[in-house]
């Protein structure tokens, strides 16, 4: 694959994750880029293709340069994604997604059932793509909506799936026209790709490598151009 066409994509993500959505994103073909500090936020966007924010492990410097990210991916013309960790459970969480969005709503915003309902004052009119992940994955955009039933059970318990997925929806979404499109390629490449790491894994610890490696087999149309 020609690097040069390789879109990159910054993560402002969970420290828990770091290293799997790094793999993800790789394996489907993009390049990812993680950086917290604010003082790098604005050169790191311009130099980006799309930008993930995951506020799984929150805290001041990473709250201010999330801000700064967001208003940058707005300067430059940058799709971001939101992935609202935990936004039901407590104030902090709650009003740094509504700041986020409030400075420059994301092309695409995924979380659970739960972090979703709690955003669903903030994000209602918002011209954004909203994933609901569960057993049936839910991708709605005004008039549009989309289910994707694949995946398996033993997905949700693995550590960082969910934030892999934010960072597979990113790299989709920084070469797309349509978020709508992207998000809907995105999930069911990670649908099938869990369904199939799956059949040849032993348990937990087996199936993170294997989804990583079915990614990387199923992946070819997940980045425009490619």
């Amino acid at each position: 694959m020609d690097m040069k066409r390789q879109p990159i994509i910054h993560c402002i993500t969970n420290y828990v994750a770091m290293n799997f959505t790094a793999n993800a994103i790789l394996a489907v073909g993009a390049r990812p880029l993680m950086s917290f500090c604010p003082d790098e936020m604005d050169e790191i966007v311009a130099g980006s293709d799309a930008l993930l924010v995951n506020i799984g492990c929150l805290d001041h410097q990473q709250i201010e340069a999330m801000k700064l990210a967001v208003e940058a991916a707005a300067r430059y013309g940058r799709p971001w994604v939101l992935d609202p960790v935990g936004a039901q459970f407590t104030k902090l969480r709650h009003d740094t997604c509504r700041q986020l969005i409030g400075i420059n709503p994301p092309a695409i915003i995924k979380g659970n059932t739960s972090e979703i309902a709690a955003l669903s004052g903030t994000i209602q009119g918002l011209d954004s793509v909203v994933v609901t992940t569960g057993p049936t994955d839910i991708i709605a955009h005004q008039s549009r909506r989309a289910e994707v039933s694949l995946g398996d059970p033993i997905m949700t318990r693995v550590t960082a799936m969910g934030c892999a997925a934010g960072g597979i929806l990113a790299a989709a979404a920084a070469t797309a026209s349509d978020p709508f499109e992207a998000a809907v390629n995105a999930m069911t490449l990670i649908g099938k790709a869990g369904r199939a790491a799956t059949r040849h894994s032993k348990g937990t610890a087996s199936f993170k490598n294997e989804f990583i490696d079915e990614l990387y087999r199923q992946s070819t149309t997940i980045i425009s151009g490619h």
